[in-house]
């Protein structure tokens, strides 16, 4: 049995059918228990997740925290987007069974695009986490807000292999809850700062393709061949594919994987809710990129055909 875990809200539930549906497709010779941490999820809500779910012969758990173990919490960067139901996530070792040794949490902005298999068999014997460095992990200043060295690196939280064991025996949602409350002015990036904080020296880092994020595909200054060697397989071959910035229901998106997104979500019962199915957002993309289409402005991303 493979153990996946999401953390969301009502906001958030067809961007979470869309990730479990890519997530089943892509491994339907595999079995999954889904553990969704969310509060106030109405009974339709949670039914059409557990028939999603049925419907490939898999299982969904419902987890309703208690308010109170975020208090004093607060969402500092990308509060327009983001709910204080990201900071579930680190208490994940409180609140799923202790039969459950390891999970693999995903954020629901993302979609799997092939078996996920060889990370979920990752070693991850003394450590607490396994995940892929952050986009932003050679940037010098989050080292000195978080006060540890920057040879440790930083880590991206959207998709994590947490050793659940390793977690309880250092009672890691204590740790977390007890970290925020003496240091909250280092927390910026929410909970992912404080993980990093908490497990920079317990990590084990694995490769790009298990969380390939936006800004992997930007347009680097010079797509040298040292470039292309690290990325440019993995950029068309995805396995985890993370819509770290604007998302694919965005009417502006302009990731070059995006259509990945409405691939899987023609498999939900939001088949169709397509954001530039609405001729005003489509007017509305055409002036926002116009810029790009007559070069006044640097392209954002790499051209596929490029790699």
């Amino acid at each position: 049995m493979i153990h996946v875990a999401c953390n969301i809200d009502s906001n958030y539930v067809e961007y979470c059918a869309v990730t479990l549906v890519s997530l089943f497709e892509n491994n339907r010779g595999e079995p999954f228990c889904v553990h969704i941490v969310a509060g106030g999820l109405s009974s339709d809500e949670q039914e059409v997740l557990s028939d999603l779910a049925a419907s490939y012969k898999n299982q969904v758990l419902f987890y309703t925290p208690d308010e109170k173990l975020l208090e004093g919490f607060a969402i500092r960067k990308f509060s327009k987007r983001i709910s204080m139901a990201t900071y579930y996530r680190c208490i994940l070792s409180e609140l799923l069974p202790e039969t459950v040794d390891r999970v693999l949490y995903l954020d629901c902005d993302i979609v799997v695009l092939g078996s996920i298999l060889p990370f979920w068999n990752t070693s991850l014997e003394g450590v607490g986490v396994a995940a892929v460095e952050d986009v932003g992990y050679d940037e010098s200043e989050r080292y000195k807000i978080l006060q540890y060295p920057k040879e440790d690196s930083y880590f991206n939280a959207g998709v994590l292999l947490v050793n659940l064991d390793y977690w309880r025996k250092h009672d890691m949602a204590n740790a977390c809850i007890d970290y925020y409350h003496k240091y909250p002015e280092r927390i910026l990036f929410n909970d992912q700062d404080l993980l990093n904080s908490i497990l920079h020296k317990d990590k084990k880092l694995v490769d790009l393709r298990w969380n390939v994020q936006d800004g992997f595909y930007r347009n680097p200054k010079v797509m040298s061949d040292s470039w292309k060697k690290k990325y440019g397989e993995v950029l068309k071959h995805p396995v985890i594919l993370h819509y770290t910035n604007r998302k694919p229901w965005d009417y502006d998106s302009q990731h070059p994987l995006r259509q990945e997104y409405f691939r899987y979500l023609a498999l939900t019962p939001w088949k169709g809710d397509i954001v530039l199915n609405n001729p005003i957002n489509r007017i509305k993309r055409f002036f926002r990129l116009l810029p790009f289409y007559i070069k006044l402005r640097r392209a954002k991303y790499v051209r596929m055909g490029d790699l």
